[in-house]
């Protein structure tokens, strides 16, 4: 690519964190344009393992420099060690200093990155007609401007490209498959929830990077000629932009490739969900003669803020052996706190009051982030808060309400739904087997998801969601227990009717 007269360098990175043991070299060439000051700036990333989309992003890399209608500056990324290597160059390029990675620094830099695209090659088989798979999450449900999804997905779908475009994997009869159309939106939720790391691109949205993965068909299905000029489409495209992604929608659920739901129509949803458990929370109030905050409430936040933190610190400065000490982790988050709270009689209205609360606002915190999460969350916690800690005056009601309470450890919900929503959801995988390792493994996704790309989906679990559930466990055994000494009580009255 020197030959071609690229300005070319290689980066060294590595991971600084002991829950990631990963390093790799970097690759990257820069294309000046001659038209600009260099202010602004496109990127394309490929991931090295991936062969035919290298070759064909350094082909047109040398085919761009022959050109001299740039407007903005190109960098060609080729990326080694998947998404950790792409967030290394990103931290370096935008000069950050990362808490897990460590890198080179970089002698060649740009302006503002206005867009990116990952390009790569998908092994999906086309009975039909060839078609081009796009990836669009990024890290912690944000999404890239609509704008730049419709603009590849128009651009692959005119002209001599003739491509559908597919979303999430999902293929219809217009495409050739037999996928139900619904499962589109369903995915979109399920992905925007649950999966903080897609591609290379998922990365870029934390840096303020409009991007999406591209994904061709493979060479023996279609010209690699024809892929190359679809990358050079998009770029003129990102090139012809005249400002920043801005005008059109950063919140949507897409139905297809051609269709979304704006936030204007899902937003409302998650108030629906959400408002029992305000008019739970505010017929507690009204029976409160003063609000009081539990000594319980404090409590189980504490140990979940002390578990976060010491789970921070382990897994990035102190462990030796990330998998067995994970199990640890587990057992910490395993541990049914709510039945050791002291939860006095008068405190069972105001704790109740809290959880309520709490519960809807951080969900509805949450929504204006990730709605899908917020979304989930709150169809699983609404009918459970309710059900679980309500009034109660039958023995065997109130001891299956505490069986159940217990049952519905954050553990037991991600079972179930990998027994059931996963099939229903129809990704051809293997069977999920119960087996203590799988949760041990979904464990340090999170972990290392959090350590080393920010997610936030381990705090929310560590200081919110395992606390509410301990704070259920509390009032139903309290209620429980309550009744317990209410029969009791009764007992003994009938025997001593005099007394």
């Amino acid at each position: 690519m020197r030959q071609a007269g690229l300005l070319c360098h290689t980066q060294r990175w590595w991971s600084t964190t002991r829950i990631m043991n990963q390093s790799g070299s970097n690759a990257y060439a820069v294309l000046r344009a001659a038209r600009a000051t260099g202010v602004e700036a496109i990127l394309f990333a490929v991931d090295l393992s991936q062969r035919e989309s290298t070759a064909m992003v350094m082909a047109y890399a040398a085919f761009a420099r022959q050109q001299i209608y740039w407007a903005r500056d190109l960098f060609f990324v080729f990326v080694d060690g998947g998404a950790a290597g792409m967030d290394a160059w990103l931290s370096q390029y935008h000069l950050v200093q990362h808490t897990a990675l460590g890198a080179h620094s970089l002698p060649e830099l740009g302006g503002v990155i206005i867009g990116g695209i990952v390009m790569k090659t998908h092994k999906m088989k086309a009975s039909r007609e060839p078609f081009v798979l796009l990836e669009l999450n990024h890290l912690n449900g944000q999404l890239p401007n609509l704008d730049l999804f419709n603009s590849v997905v128009r651009i692959a779908g005119k002209g001599s490209f003739g491509l559908h475009s597919v979303v999430y994997g999902v293929r219809d009869e217009e495409m050739g498959g037999k996928d139900w159309h619904f499962l589109v939106p369903l995915r979109a939720i399920h992905t925007q929830a649950f999966v903080a790391i897609e591609g290379l691109h998922s990365v870029m949205g934390k840096y303020g990077i409009q991007a999406l993965t591209v994904a061709t068909p493979l060479l023996t299905s279609y010209p690699l000629q024809q892929s190359t000029r679809l990358l050079e489409a998009i770029a003129r495209s990102l090139n012809n932009v005249l400002e920043r992604f801005h005008q059109s929608y950063f919140l949507y659920i897409l139905a297809s490739p051609d269709n979304f739901v704006s936030i204007a129509y899902f937003m409302p949803i998650i108030g629906g969900v959400l408002l029992p458990l305000l008019f739970f929370a505010y017929r507690d109030w009204s029976y409160l003669s003063s609000v009081t905050v539990p000594r319980s409430l404090l409590l189980v936040h504490s140990i979940g803020i002390f578990t976060w933190w010491l789970c921070h610190r382990h897994f990035s400065t102190v462990t030796t052996n990330p998998h067995g000490d994970m199990v640890y982790l587990a057992v910490i988050t395993l541990i049914p706190w709510g039945f050791a709270l002291p939860v006095s009689v008068t405190e069972i209205r105001s704790l109740r009051f809290m959880l309520l609360l709490e519960c809807a606002l951080m969900s509805a915190a949450v929504a204006l982030l990730n709605f899908s999460l917020a979304l989930v969350f709150a169809l699983v916690a609404t009918p459970l808060l309710i059900k679980l800690t309500d009034d109660s005056g039958d023995r065997s009601r109130a001891l299956l309400r505490s069986a159940l309470a217990l049952a519905c450890h954050p553990f037991g919900l991600y079972a179930l739904f990998m027994v059931y929503g996963r099939p229903f959801l129809e990704y051809h995988e293997k069977p999920f087997v119960m087996e203590p390792h799988a949760f041990i493994n979904a464990l340090f996704r999170l972990v290392e998801e959090h350590l080393v790309y920010n997610s936030y989906v381990l705090p929310l679990l560590l200081v919110v969601v395992l606390p509410m559930w301990n704070m259920v466990l509390a009032l139903a055994l309290m209620r429980t227990k309550t009744i317990l000494q209410n029969e009791t009580r009764v007992v003994q009255d009938s025997e001593h009717p005099g007394d």
